[in-house]
């Protein structure tokens, strides 16, 4: 039996983000199994302050932002990490994935969505949001990511980090896969959640109202 303290944060949001870095770490200084941690960080801001607290550890640290075609995005502007901060990563050795689409959102499926079919990846997104919240989507969603673009290797433990808009309020330990790969008939290729150690207890949600000009409107 394993026993892990779990933190659950009363909201979600960029407030969380210190603790659930931290709980990361606690999690990764127990166990030399994780060779790897996945940021989501739109601005790069949150896989910096990761990659500070994690400096002792000396653990590779991949930050995943959007790809190309978040320019659909009204509310963001490409590039998504400033110059001044993208030399701040590279210089730490934070590896930048931001040209790789998202299985769970840039795909044709989903721009169906504009005449109300709901795919079955939507439904994959609606449970990962019952579940976890908006983090635990995103975290997963930045594993698919960063291992569609060849940026972690397939099949291994992960540790990943993301949140709700913006900073981070969710950490989990997932074993890492292919998008084409996550319901596997091999139970070793398969997706999975091995363990939460961080994530909101309340929960936002989001849909979309326009998926011409992907503006999103907050469902609390």
């Amino acid at each position: 039996m394993i026993t892990r303290n779990v933190k659950y944060f009363e909201k979600p949001g960029r407030g969380n983000t210190e603790a659930t870095i931290k709980a990361a770490r606690a999690y990764l200084e127990q166990t030399n199994e994780i060779k790897v941690v996945v940021v989501a960080s739109i601005s790069g801001q949150t896989a910096l302050k990761a990659k500070k607290e994690l400096r002792a550890i000396s653990i590779p640290v991949v930050c995943v932002t959007g790809s190309p075609s978040w320019q659909n995005f009204a509310e963001y502007k490409l590039p998504l990490i400033p110059a001044p901060t993208r030399i701040e990563l590279e210089k730490a050795g934070v590896v930048i994935v931001d040209s790789v689409p998202s299985s769970l959102s840039d795909t044709i499926e989903f721009s169906f969505g504009r005449y109300g079919f709901h795919s079955l990846t939507w439904m994959f997104v609606e449970t990962l949001l019952a579940i976890g919240g908006y983090g635990l989507k995103t975290a997963v969603e930045c594993v698919l990511m960063a291992t569609d673009g060849g940026y972690i290797p397939p099949f291994k433990e992960v540790v990943s980090i993301a949140g709700t808009d913006r900073g981070a309020d969710t950490a989990i330990v997932a074993r890492s896969t292919f998008s084409s790969m996550v319901f596997s008939n091999d139970q070793k290729k398969r997706f999975v959640v091995n363990e939460i150690l961080a994530m909101p207890r309340n929960k936002v949600f989001h849909k979309s109202i326009d998926m011409d000009g992907w503006n999103i409107e907050e469902v609390k």
